[in-house]
């Protein structure tokens, strides 16, 4: 697989004086990658935007030392390179903020896969859709109806206090909870919007991708790292080199302006995403 030039570009960039602008890039193109696997492992906003900072903290440390590792002629992707690493930072910042993970006796006695969907449900938080995609890209290939089966033998190998510790911080056992007691969500017929309304979607989503596209790289990365992964103004200066939380708020400020303009739009919200301290 021919390696891609722009890979090649931002690890040289990396190594020189032009560092800022090429993490500025980096940060551009593969922060939602790193945040959707930030979330993986927790997806509590607060917890998974400290987390986020730290993994592109230690990304960028000593000079980038660990991008830089990544062989461009090798057999992986850069893509499927960072996801590991990623992950691994994830690891490290968990136990870090919480400790090693202590599984309890009668889970251990269980086999590996129960172990590891104990691990996804329990204390990630994944669904059961989810956990049987995760089981299955890992070489495990269950029914949807085995891996609902396994859950609930699960849970009932659990003890009333251990539930209670494993949802007590994170509340990930509402969605089990709430489907063996028959609390269904019951969806729309079609959801999906009739052919005008989506042809006028299709409109706004090129207007607003055109006025994104005006704005500069470290602009985009501003917007990207706030609305887009919901990071606090604190951690967006922290991440982009800004002086404070008021600086990136100002820039964000004068970035909406600049696309209210460019849409012709009045009154674009200029609120927070998320009422997130700064």
């Amino acid at each position: 697989m021919p390696a891609d030039p722009f890979i090649a570009s931002m690890l040289s960039a990396l190594s020189s004086t032009e560092r800022q602008s090429a993490w500025c890039a980096f940060l551009d193109r593969y922060s939602g990658l790193i945040y959707h696997v930030v979330l993986s492992f927790d997806r509590d906003p607060d917890r998974s935007g400290n987390c986020f900072l730290f993994v592109c903290e230690q990304l960028s440390a000593n000079d980038f030392r660990r991008l830089l590792k990544f062989d461009v002629g090798g057999r992986a992707t850069f893509s499927t390179w960072l996801c590991a690493v990623v992950r691994n930072l994830c690891l490290d910042w968990h136990r870090k903020e919480h400790g090693r993970h202590r599984i309890f006796s009668s889970v251990v006695r269980r086999s590996a896969t129960d172990q590891l969907l104990f691990e996804l449900v329990f204390r990630r938080g994944f669904s059961a859709e989810e956990s049987r995609e995760e089981l299955k890209r890992r070489g495990v290939d269950l029914s949807f109806a085995a891996v609902e089966e396994r859950i609930c033998d699960l849970r009932r190998c659990l003890s009333s206090r251990q539930l209670w510790l494993l949802s007590s911080g994170k509340s990930m056992l509402d969605s089990i909870g709430g489907e063996e007691e028959g609390n269904y969500v019951v969806e729309p017929a079609d959801p999906a919007p009739d052919p005008e309304a989506l042809m006028a979607l299709r409109e706004t989503h090129q207007h607003i991708s055109a006025a994104l596209a005006s704005l500069t790289e470290s602009d985009r990365l501003l917007v990207r790292l706030r609305y887009q992964e919901g990071l606090t103004l604190q951690q967006v200066a922290k991440l982009v080199g800004l002086k404070d939380a008021q600086t990136a708020d100002r820039r964000l400020r004068d970035i909406i302006d600049h696309l209210r303009q460019a849409l012709g739009i009045e009154h674009l919200v200029r609120g927070k995403p998320k009422p997130a301290s700064v």
